[in-house]
């Protein structure tokens, strides 16, 4: 089960409602203003209207608290969360946006902390606009509240061209999952082939994702992959429980680089004769959605178990955009039900 974002107004717009300014004074620019990042810039692919950047002061910081939920999960050490952000800035200038996380005690005192960014203009490419950044763990065990940080720094002129944008915290809190071999480290044991010739890869295979690319905090070795044909996939059948009330289908997907090779997942649910009562759908994780990046993110969905449902048929869809290699990746499957819609 996933949270949704703890974060308020993490695509400001609604101004800066949410966050406190503890220095200087943001700006809420709508995209396309003159001189700024356009609706078309490189940034977030669902972007709203507006973004916030840093004014006119040499530095701005806004920070808003979240008190996290799960406290017996989170301290038995199962609970995971992803912190993200769209970070940028103007041309060739390193005026920059820095986002941190710290987890806090009932007392506030402080047990981890993550930091993303900032994006450099060699980063950008001397580009104007915002780029993905995104950082996944463990929540320390004890922690009760996190606190976020925004902090948007000048390297000179009058305006701080610091730059962010949908900003994100979501935990995760685990179901059982009810499939075989969900992370490739057993081949494709558990998952039937039933298109194309879908690959098992190992982290760090030259041209592929490494072990500290964008993906599963606690993945194994291995990934799935499209192989070499335009088409290939995977397929599972699981048996319901009895009771079983609301779902859970998550799932990291990915590709290489800025190439819109995809991965999609299906859970299509069965009833007793085979007839379909229900699809549940992950994905695609497009290069846009990754920030032209090589590597998986997550995707989740979950709801209610269709009523007569009895089986469970999770497909994975590696598709091949172009070139020779089927560049889809997938990673972490998971599916998992809680009794009585809980």
């Amino acid at each position: 089960m996933q949270t949704q974002n703890l974060i308020v107004n993490g695509t400001f717009e609604a101004s800066t409602s949410g966050w406190t300014t503890v220095e200087g004074a943001a700006a809420v620019i709508a995209y396309g203003t003159a001189g700024y990042p356009t609706p078309t810039s490189p940034g977030p692919a669902d972007r709203g209207g507006s973004f916030a950047g840093g004014g006119t002061t040499a530095r701005t910081r806004l920070r808003q608290q979240a008190t996290l939920p799960f406290p017996a999960q989170i301290d038995a050490g199962t609970v995971t969360f992803e912190l993200a952000g769209w970070l940028g800035g103007y041309a060739d200038q390193d005026d920059g946006a820095r986002l941190s996380l710290e987890f806090l005690s009932a007392a506030g005192l402080p047990l981890g902390v993550c930091v993303l960014g900032p994006v450099t203009a060699a980063e950008r490419g001397n580009v104007t606009g915002l780029l993905r950044r995104a950082q996944s763990g463990v929540v320390p065990p004890g922690s009760r509240a996190a606190r976020t940080v925004l902090l948007f720094t000048r390297d000179g002129g009058t305006s701080n061209d610091g730059y962010a944008d949908s900003i994100s915290l979501v935990l995760t809190v685990p179901t059982a999952n009810l499939l075989a071999n969900p992370g490739a480290d057993n081949g494709t044991s558990g998952w039937t082939v039933a298109e194309g010739a879908p690959v098992v890869i190992a982290y760090g295979t030259a041209g592929y994702p490494t072990p500290t690319s964008p993906g599963p905090p606690d993945r194994g070795a291995n990934f799935f992959g499209g192989g070499s044909v335009a088409r290939s996939r995977l397929a599972q059948t699981v048996t319901l429980p009895g009771g079983a009330g609301s779902f859970e289908f998550a799932a990291y997907l990915g590709g290489y680089a800025d190439q819109n090779d995809t991965a999609t997942g299906t859970a299509t649910f069965l009833n007793s004769t085979g007839g379909s009562v229900g699809v549940a759908s992950l994905g695609p994780v497009t290069a846009a959605d990754r920030g032209n990046v090589t590597g998986l993110l997550r995707r989740a969905t979950g709801g209610a178990v269709p009523a007569g449902a009895r089986t469970v048929r999770v497909e994975l869809l590696f598709t091949r955009s172009g070139g020779t290699s089927n560049d889809g990746y997938a990673d972490a499957i998971h599916f998992g039900v809680t009794p009585g819609g809980s």
